[in-house]
């Protein structure tokens, strides 16, 4: 008995490694690919300002999107998001990136926002990645908000 202790013990450690060494590579790579996005959202993510009161895009920190259900995260960064033409604050609008990640890249861009800038979500992984673009492939153009918040909502 002591033996099977020990050695679930072992197997629980191996997999937290395994699992750890799985999200510092994706951090790494979603740090890189992070500043493809940094030209909209600031190295900072809180949105590239251009004065005198206006910002390229929306800040990332503390977003309901980036730390919430990563399907919504996953739909805004593969299919972009259409302006709020009430929105005079923000210029920009979300461009499509689907064709530029591959699963590897969008899955670690989401890890990296994830898990920096003091949030603390869950890792997204490749395999995830794959079963959102599977997911979002009929939409063809970019989404609304209230598409976002649709796809927010847990299943």
């Amino acid at each position: 008995m002591k033996y099977l202790a020990l050695s679930l013990l072992a197997a629980t450690a191996a997999v937290a490694t395994a699992d750890d060494a799985q999200k510092a590579k994706l951090m790494e790579t979603g740090k890189t690919t992070f500043m493809t996005c940094s030209a909209c959202h600031g190295p900072d993510a809180k949105g590239m300002a251009i004065p005198p009161d206006m910002k390229m895009a929306p800040s990332l920190v503390d977003s309901k999107i980036v730390v919430g259900e990563p399907a919504a995260f996953a739909l805004a960064v593969l299919k972009g998001i259409q302006k709020d033409p009430t929105n005079t604050k923000i210029i920009g609008m979300m461009a499509p990136l689907e064709a530029s990640l591959d699963d590897e890249k969008l899955a670690a861009v989401m890890t990296y926002l994830r898990n920096s800038f003091d949030h603390n979500a869950s890792v997204v992984t490749p395999e995830d990645a794959k079963k959102f673009r599977e997911q979002f492939k009929d939409i063809k153009a970019p989404v609304t908000r209230a598409q976002l918040e649709e796809a927010g909502k847990k299943k």
